[in-house]
């Protein structure tokens, strides 16, 4: 008995120590964070999007096409700060290029935030969880090119009408 208490004990205050000790590292860096995102591969045909009238949205019609999907959502700051940059950048690319926002929020909620803005970009809903996508952090930028590929997961908000973007974009 005197052995169980004294090798509880020991392993307690082992297990207690501070983190000084330990080699574990806790920081992740933003770098870690896209290339682990990038690594994972996401079947782009599988996103089930929704029109704002709850008509599906199929990725047959937008063959061809170069497709900027950004997923937001209505409580996201950073979201709606970069939507401004998001409209000038797809007036600036023309009709070859397919500009979705979707939201996994209630089509409702995502109805109401529309009628109060102007932008020349097409909101959606999207019935496949952003979890299922590997999204966990928004806004996340998907970059699709003609060929219905995915090419880039971007990461957070971005001035999408400067130039190195809107070169990003035309290069996809």
């Amino acid at each position: 008995m005197y052995y169980t208490i004294t090798l509880f004990s020991w392993l307690f205050f082992i297990g207690c120590s501070s983190p000084e000790n330990t080699s574990v590292q806790t920081e992740i860096s933003q770098e870690d964070i896209v290339q682990t995102v990038a690594d994972v591969e996401v079947d782009i045909t599988s996103i089930e999007l929704i029109d704002l009238d709850g008509n599906p949205i199929s990725w047959d019609t937008m063959k061809g096409k170069k497709v900027f999907l950004n997923f937001w959502a209505t409580w996201c700051k950073p979201c709606i700060l970069e939507m401004p940059s998001m409209s000038e950048a797809a007036e600036q690319l023309g009709e070859d290029y397919v500009f979705l926002a979707a939201s996994y929020e209630d089509l409702a909620k995502i109805q109401k935030f529309v009628e109060k803005r102007d932008f020349s970009f097409q909101f959606v809903h999207t019935k496949t969880s952003i979890e299922n996508l590997n999204i966990y952090s928004l806004p996340t930028t998907f970059l699709i090119n003609s060929e219905g590929e995915l090419v880039e997961t971007v990461i957070g908000s971005q001035e999408w009408n400067e130039a190195e973007a809107i070169n990003q974009l035309k290069a996809l």
